[in-house]
C-alpha cells in the first residue's frame, strides 16, 4: 500500500477494535514509523520511513480533558475497545476523560505513549 491519507483511511475502516493488529500491519506496510493522534486539537499526524507527512482531522474531544491520569479508567476503555465493545470514537472520549490527550504510537519499536 501507498503512504497516502486515502490508503489510511482505507485501513482505519476495514480494521478496528480487535483488528487493531492488522491495522498496525497495513500502516507498516506503507513504511509508516510514527502515528501521532492529538484528542484536543483533532490533528493526526502520520510519518513515513522517508520523513514524509501527512495530517488529518481526527477525533477532537469537545469538553476539557481530565488534567488528572485515571490509569484504570484508560486500561478499561482501552480493554473495551480491543474486544469490540466501543467504537473508535467512544474509545478517544474514555481515554480524554481518564486523561490522555494524546498518544504517539512507535510502529518499530511497537510502543504506544
Amino acid at each position: 500500500m501507498e503512504f497516502s491519507l486515502t490508503s489510511i483511511q482505507e485501513a482505519h475502516k476495514l480494521y478496528t477494535g480487535p483488528d487493531f493488529p492488522k491495522l498496525i500491519k497495513a500502516f507498516k506496510s506503507m513504511e509508516m514509523i510514527t502515528n501521532i493522534f492529538d484528542l484536543e486539537t483533532g490533528i493526526v499526524t502520520y510519518i513515513n520511513r522517508s520523513g514524509d507527512i501527512l495530517e488529518s482531522t481526527g477525533i477532537k474531544v469537545e469538553f476539557n480533558i481530565c488534567e488528572t491520569g485515571k490509569y484504570e479508567e484508560a486500561i478499561f476503555a482501552l480493554q473495551r475497545n480491543q474486544r469490540g465493545e466501543s467504537d473508535f470514537y467512544t474509545f478517544c472520549n474514555e481515554v480524554a476523560k481518564a486523561g490522555i490527550y494524546k498518544w504517539i504510537s512507535d510502529l518499530d519499536a511497537m510502543t504506544c505513549s
